[in-house]
């Protein structure tokens, strides 16, 4: 039998996002690097939530593999979750506007609840990352995060931004 473990869902890194994107701005940033990067922000929020409440840059390695371990989540669950919602966001001609909204609602629960559970593994991946020796970057949203997959510079187009995001992250910084 398969043993489970436990998900603290109101975690700090939880509280940390929930802070974060109800800050100015950020959440309008988020989702234009959500859209023109294909950029996670579960990820990017643990990132920064590392570099501006514990004290420690992820390297790119590091990145990759907190990438991996949230990868199949993320592709499987939240996906999926994001585009039934967004596809329900037009008017529909076959279910009264008032049902089409109440499913709409229901789905955007459960893809944040979706992401509620990614940034709960994510805080726990967080606690066995190594701390010993590290220094801070000074600027904390980390280039190989940025770096689209298909190799390609970030576009100038998204530097309002991240500069948005990251003097967030610094304005947050214990």
């Amino acid at each position: 039998m398969e043993q489970t473990v436990a998900l603290d869902l109101e975690n700090p890194a939880w509280a940390f996002a929930l802070d974060f994107y109800g800050r100015p701005g950020v959440a309008e940033a988020c989702l234009t690097l959500q859209d023109r990067l294909d950029a996670d922000i579960v990820e990017l929020v643990i990132v920064l939530y590392a570099w501006s409440m514990l004290g420690m840059s992820l390297c790119e390695a590091e990145g990759a593999e907190l990438r991996a371990e949230m990868q199949g989540w993320r592709e499987m669950t939240v996906l999926p979750l994001r585009h039934i919602r967004r596809a329900l966001k037009p008017p529909r001609s076959d279910m009264p506007p008032k049902t089409k909204e109440i499913l709409r609602d229901r789905v955007k629960q459960a893809e944040l609840l979706a992401e509620q559970i990614q940034i709960a593994w994510a805080e726990d991946w967080l606690g066995h990352v190594d701390r010993a020796g590290r220094s801070t970057d000074l600027h904390p949203v980390p280039a190989w995060f940025l770096a689209p997959s298909n190799g390609e510079p970030v576009p100038e187009s998204c530097n309002r931004e991240i500069a948005v995001i990251a003097q967030t992250a610094i304005d947050m910084k214990q």
